[in-house]
């Protein structure tokens, strides 16, 4: 397939190389900053421009890598009127390319995707696609894009999993900040923490629910311990804040399984 990428970023680096191996032919990069649009062009011997209106019109498709509020602004330039657009994000509906061509969809990576993390394979993809010929075709890129699992969702259901990737990766690692931050305050080694952290992360699968591999002092509702952790918060009050609330949470949650009532 003959593609045009938007954006000269992560995902566009990542997506074509992977689709370059596939020998998709990329024919062109677009960027905003020549030096790293002409880099990228290198390496997946294409062209490059700056310029919109110099994109080549012939491609197959057209790959919008570009953050999430340029997504629809520039699909409304009159060139890609009835074009083949697909973008890459999880937040924005495949539907923000509705008025401009019948044939669009998302290939959304469940991955906080970085040039820096070196070979990448088996993430998963959710396509969502606004006809059975896109559908067809999106699910062959993505099987060339990964070895992971790839689902088809409705734009309503990518964004809910949206929602549920931001508590299952964002919100996780800031509460690796506040853990990193007050290491540094107290002068201990946060590394100490880093194996705890992949443990906890190998442990999840998908047959289990979490809340049947949690430990700590809320769920076994050691209140000495807890009531110790408050103190030793009350110089910072919103960290304290959130430690009653997930403190809280985990009590109901454990509630709420019976059958986890009888762990100690």
């Amino acid at each position: 397939m003959d593609i045009v990428i938007l954006g000269a970023g992560n995902v566009a680096g990542i997506f074509g190389k992977l689709l370059f191996q596939k020998k998709h032919k990329i024919l062109q990069i677009v960027g905003k900053t020549p030096e790293h649009a002409a880099s990228l062009a290198m390496q997946l011997q294409a062209s490059f421009t700056t310029d919109i209106n110099e994109m080549d019109t012939g491609a197959h498709l057209y790959l919008f890598a570009l953050p999430d509020n340029l997504i629809q602004e520039v699909a409304a330039y009159p060139l890609f009127q009835h074009k083949f657009l697909v973008h890459a994000s999880g937040s924005v509906p495949a539907e923000v390319f509705k008025n401009f061509t019948e044939t669009y969809g998302v290939l959304w990576p469940i991955q906080s995707l970085n040039a820096q993390m070196g070979k990448m394979t088996g993430f998963p993809l959710v396509i969502t696609a606004s006809n059975a010929y896109t559908l067809n075709s999106l699910i062959k890129l993505g099987n060339d894009l990964t070895t992971g699992e790839v689902v088809v969702l409705t734009d309503e259901e990518k964004g809910k999993l949206h929602l549920a990737a931001v508590f299952a990766s964002n919100f996780t690692n800031y509460l690796y900040q506040m853990a990193f931050s007050y290491c540094n305050e107290q002068n201990l080694p946060f590394s100490l923490l880093i194996p705890l952290i992949h443990q906890t992360a190998a442990r999840m699968n998908d047959t289990t629910a979490p809340i049947a591999l949690q430990t700590g002092p809320a769920f076994r509702n050691d209140s000495v311990t807890i009531q110790h952790h408050q103190s030793l918060l009350t110089h910072k009050p919103k960290y304290a804040q959130l430690y009653k609330f997930f403190t809280d949470y985990i009590i109901e949650e454990k509630i709420k399984n019976k059958s986890l009532n009888s762990i100690p």
